[in-house]
């Protein structure tokens, strides 16, 4: 009975930590795709996220889901300064 009381308090523990159900690569490909916006001769958006799901193997439905779901609240302000931010 005690173990399995551990396992319940382990997995809530870990749900919390994801982010109500957001895989946490989500969040790292978001700050990869601005970096790769910041570099000089950048290639397009979208051509940086298909770029950034392929290398990175996330399930590209969900996570174009979350970026257009306003999942992604910060997307809007890391392009903008990823555009505006010189090298």
């Amino acid at each position: 009975m005690a173990s399995r009381v551990a396992t319940q308090v382990k997995a809530t523990t870990a749900n919390e930590a994801a982010g109500d159900g957001i895989d946490p690569a989500f969040h790292r490909a978001i700050l990869k795709i601005a970096l790769q916006l910041k570099k000089p001769n950048a290639p397009s958006y979208d051509v940086i996220v298909r770029q950034t799901i392929r290398s990175m193997r996330l399930d590209p439905v969900a996570f174009r889901r979350y970026l257009g779901e306003n999942g992604a609240r910060n997307m809007s302000l890391l392009l903008a300064t990823a555009r505006t931010m010189g090298p």
